[in-house]
């Protein structure tokens, strides 16, 4: 029987994309074309959608349910579930429907935005719902690790009052299963936006994944089994 290369699957939002804007990064330096440069004796499934929570990741990557034994999964997703917004989903749908009247909802709530976020305690996904299917990946794969949700800066807090409180609560949640910090990154790292990795910080925790996949025992494992 055939051998395959030891599967090494990644599920993540935009983070570990490349990106134009709004600091540039080529594909090249990030950190998933950093890991299959490393390790070549590896297949590395990426699986990405930018903006998305963890339940549409979990929908999104369906077609590899039951279909992969990868020997390491590493999962990449949070802030987008846990930042504090002004309106949900379907009131965003709504208001973008409506004519005229929409575009003026749309200013006043970006001028308001702020007090809103404040008061209406919002996120796209409630922290019941992250644990619940932080279970139904862990029941799906084994050897999951979970990459920490990246810190807050004062400025990021500064513009979205609330979103440390809420990456401490998620985070706390991820800490609880196979953990990888990143509790150590600053401003130097991390993007003019506050959330996205910039050059340095794919190279951090590309440096941070190379150690974890050096120490794994993932050679052992055989996909067709």
């Amino acid at each position: 029987m055939k051998v395959n290369l030891p599967y090494i699957l990644l599920i993540t939002d935009s983070l570990a994309f490349p990106r134009l804007e709004p600091e540039l990064v080529c594909y090249e330096d990030t950190y998933i074309a950093q890991l299959k440069r490393e390790f070549p004796n590896y297949d590395f499934i990426h699986l990405g959608r930018g903006g998305g929570t963890i339940t549409e990741l979990y929908n999104h990557t369906s077609y590899f349910h039951h279909t992969i034994s990868p020997a390491l999964v590493i999962m990449q997703c949070g802030i987008v579930d846990c930042a504090p917004r002004t309106t949900t989903v379907i009131e965003q749908q709504i208001i973008s429907r409506l004519p005229i009247i929409g575009s003026l909802l749309g200013r006043l709530i970006k001028r308001y935005a702020k007090n809103l976020r404040q008061f209406r305690k919002i996120t796209y996904t409630s922290l019941t719902t992250y644990v619940e299917y932080i279970e139904k990946f862990e029941s799906m794969y084994r050897n999951i690790h979970w990459v920490g949700i990246l810190p807050a800066s004062a400025n990021y807090e500064s513009n979205v009052n609330g979103i440390t409180e809420n990456i401490q609560r998620f985070n706390h949640e991820l800490r609880k299963h196979k953990y990888i910090s990143t509790d150590d990154f600053t401003e130097n790292e991390i993007m003019s936006d506050f959330h996205h990795l910039n050059i340095n910080g794919h190279q951090k925790l590309f440096n941070r994944l190379r150690d974890l996949i050096k120490i794994s025992d993932i050679d052992d494992f055989n996909v067709n089994t």
